[in-house]
């Protein structure tokens, strides 16, 4: 009997109870809901936290309960590696994670060129997401290549690795929708390790002026009322005429970095003594004179 208490006793000291970082869950939880819209995303993020206070206030082991293995659906640029890093920042603070850190990886670092290098590959992907976030980008790509395919070896080395270590790591495949539901359908051992999924809807348009705004503001730069009203004239039209392959957030954040380009080149051209701090965070109307359609007025 002395024995088998031993071999418990030595499970119970692996898996202690970590007490809540509740300065890093407050921090990160902040982060989640300054970003713009998700509300779906904070909402099921918010009720998991209230399951976690609950599981450790009753004594239950988060771990044993769910697995917390999820799927992020929805297209590009709609803040999915963001909020898996957030994510994994929430769960080192609830004592889940013992590190919180992410480890981003698509189907060329998992599958490998010949026979028994994809094992490894994926293997070693694992290891180093120990206590932290193993995300996987666009992972309907390792079912895409039919039954021979060396996807197919991928994603059962990670089904045996996220059972044999079930609690000490988390797995986050992401990608569209359609092909995402494909890939959960490839294989019957997916749909019962991932127990959460996550839709990310794209941004609406005031939406997007509004990221476009914060990321002015992260620049500590302010858009003067012509070039304002320029920007979201020709983020509305972009947004009207999108297409399945638009990008959401990082269509916004090319077009800000074309701007503050634009900025920094019309400022280079200003004698030094000109550059008053008001000039250096004003975007003006010329800076961005070149985001023009057939459709806006090219009139000031």
């Amino acid at each position: 009997k002395e024995d088998i208490e031993k071999v418990f006793h030595a499970q119970s000291l692996l898996r202690a109870d970590i007490p809540i970082d509740e300065d890093l869950l407050k921090e990160s939880v902040t982060k989640l809901n300054k970003m713009i819209g998700l509300e779906s995303v904070k909402q099921e993020v918010n009720e998991l936290i209230k399951l976690v206070r609950f599981y450790k206030e009753t004594g239950k082991d988060v771990r044993d309960t769910f697995s917390l293995h999820s799927v992020f659906l929805g297209n590009p640029g709609t803040g999915k590696t963001t909020v898996a890093r957030i994510i994994a920042q929430i769960f080192k603070a609830l004592g889940i994670l013992e590190r919180g850190h992410l480890v981003e990886c698509d189907r060329q670092s998992l599958v490998g060129a010949y026979i028994g290098q994809t094992a490894i590959k994926t293997s070693s992907l694992v290891e180093r997401s120990m206590g932290g976030v193993l995300f996987i980008d666009e992972a309907y790509a390792l079912t895409e290549g039919g039954s021979a395919d060396y996807g197919k070896e991928a994603i059962e080395t990670l089904l045996k690795r996220m059972e044999d270590h079930r609690g000490e790591f988390i797995v986050i495949a992401a990608g569209y929708t359609h092909n995402m539901n494909q890939f959960m359908e490839s294989n019957p051992g997916l749909k019962s390790r991932f127990d959460k999924v996550f839709s990310f809807a794209d941004f609406e348009a005031s939406e997007l002026f509004s990221i476009a705004l914060n990321q002015l503001a992260e620049n500590n730069i302010k858009p003067e009322a012509k070039a304002k009203k320029r920007l979201k004239e020709y983020i509305d039209y972009l947004f009207e005429h999108k297409d399945k392959y638009f990008g959401n957030g990082r269509a916004v954040r090319r077009i800000i970095e074309e701007a503050i380009r634009n900025q920094h080149l019309r400022l280079s051209e200003l004698p030094k003594n000109k550059r008053t701090e008001k000039v250096v965070g004003t975007l003006m109307l010329e800076d961005i004179a070149d985001f023009k359609t057939d459709n806006l007025p090219t009139s000031t």
